[in-house]
């Protein structure tokens, strides 16, 4: 895609050169970068503008690359664009193919969709749990599903997870977001005496239900794998399975805490923090399996209340900043602050992105 078109080729280009700088501990290529990318903005904006521009699979790609250069490298354009605005293009060029659902069904027969609908869902639906602006966004991903479809706990290889689990999680994502709006008072303090209403309560519970579910159910390994021999194959089915059981649990964390309102020494949110370290030792240290967990990992740091854990996950999230990544950094710094200051991490959060 990026040969037959100047726009994504720079983009690539970009990304490139900004996370090798990061990786080798150097300066970015400034001015470089500026070079490639000058005419990444008025082009895209253009195509917004117009009905068959919007459309493209190139553009798309690039609206999304956007995203993610922003989110591992801020201002590597020399200007502060936050990654949600990148998305929310994303977005509207997804809307005028006739909206998520829509796209998601489509890809089923088009390998360059498939990829690029599995690539936005992961940043749209990390980025709402990431505690992002309310808006619409994962609204596009909360239908039901079929449950009883086994194709839904087959686990996708750029997801991290099944789509079932990212349909629970795009739920769990929009109800906690619309409460959040209403436990976090103007002054960023928790009201403790918030409750949820009886509707939300009931979505949350039913919610509870199935992702309780989702977690005994089978999953199947992705199809992409190419292992080595039976005992690379072992490993990697094993690891992929527990970042699977990771982001189930670091859901029902969030669930309890920020849409049922218990607090962190609750047992339920306790419980499912416990689950996250079970899941987490089944890793390997330094594997490209670990390089997906920063949100469980965020997740059960900042809630764990066992010092010898905070240890254990600060040092294997300290390990994960060597891959050049800044959202890594930023996420270590919210989970120490969450620590020092005693104080819930959506009450802190400004903008960091936990994948």
């Amino acid at each position: 895609m990026a040969l037959q078109d100047d726009n994504l080729l720079n983009l690539l280009l970009a990304y490139s050169a900004s996370h090798r700088a990061r990786l080798l501990r150097q300066s970015e290529p400034a001015i470089r970068i500026a070079l490639w990318v000058q005419d990444i903005f008025p082009n895209l904006r253009r195509a917004l503008d117009d009905p068959n521009q919007i459309l493209t699979n190139a553009n798309l790609a690039t609206a999304i690359m956007l995203a993610s250069l922003e989110i591992i490298s801020p201002k590597a354009f020399g200007v502060s664009v936050p990654w949600q605005n990148h998305l929310d293009t994303a977005r509207q060029m997804i809307t005028a193919r006739g909206g998520a659902q829509y796209v998601q069904t489509a890809s089923r027969g088009d390998k360059v969709m498939s990829f690029l609908w599995r690539w936005f869902a992961y940043l749209d639906v990390l980025g709402s749990l990431s505690g992002g602006k309310a808006n619409a966004s994962t609204l596009f991903w909360t239908s039901e599903g079929d449950g009883n479809n086994e194709d839904e706990y087959q686990i996708d290889c750029i997801l991290g997870f099944t789509r079932r689990c990212v349909r629970l999680l795009a739920l769990v994502a929009e109800l906690a977001r619309v409460c959040d709006t209403e436990r976090i008072g103007p002054d960023h303090e928790i009201i403790t005496t918030w409750k949820p209403s009886d509707y939300i309560a009931e979505r949350a519970h039913k919610l509870q239900k199935d992702l309780d579910a989702s977690i005994l159910h089978p999953s199947k390994p992705c199809t992409h794998m190419q292992s080595s021999g039976g005992a690379a194959y072992q490993w990697d089915s094993l690891e992929m399975t527990a970042i699977n059981e990771a982001f189930h649990y670091a859901g029902l964390v969030h669930l309890h805490k920020r849409i049922l309102g218990k607090g962190s020494k609750h047992p339920d949110v306790q419980n499912a923090v416990l689950e996250i370290f079970g899941a987490l030792n089944k890793v390997r240290r330094g594997s490209s399996a670990e390089a997906c967990l920063l949100f469980p990992m965020f997740t059960a740091g900042c809630d764990t209340r066992d010092e010898k854990k905070r240890i254990e996950i600060l040092d294997r999230i300290k390990s994960m900043e060597m891959v050049g990544m800044t959202q890594i950094h930023k996420a270590r710094n919210l989970m120490q602050k969450v620590w020092d200051t005693g104080k819930p991490w959506e009450t802190l959060v400004a903008g960091e992105f936990f994948g």
